[in-house]
């Protein structure tokens, strides 16, 4: 409590609580730099991720009746999904990365 007896603070000279000021405040940040951290090609990423889950989905094939008697035949299933959206997934990853990072350099003869 203040010695005024208001609960309240002072009202600062930059306070937020005035939302055009603030905004202002924001808006005349200058914008940083992206880290080189952020430019990382990411359809090797989604690639080695589907691979995994293709690795996934045989191994439940081999093991069907195992998995079966002991209720988790929903494993095969679950690595398919995986293996669907990985697939959707590497095919995005790749048009981003061809549009963040430009067409790649093609080879000489």
């Amino acid at each position: 409590m203040s010695t005024d007896g208001n609960s309240q603070p002072p009202a600062a000279s930059g306070s937020s609580a005035n939302p055009r000021a603030a905004y202002q405040r924001v808006k005349k940040t200058p914008e940083l730099p992206a880290a080189d951290a952020v430019r990382l090609r990411m359809t090797p990423i989604a690639a080695v991720g589907t691979l995994l889950w293709t690795v996934a989905l045989v191994l439940t094939q081999f093991f069907r009746d195992d998995l079966a008697a002991s209720g988790r035949e929903w494993w095969g299933a679950c690595a398919l999904t995986g293996v669907i959206v990985g697939l959707l997934g590497t095919a995005a990853m790749t048009v981003a990365d061809k549009r963040h990072f430009g067409k790649a350099p093609r080879a000489r003869d």
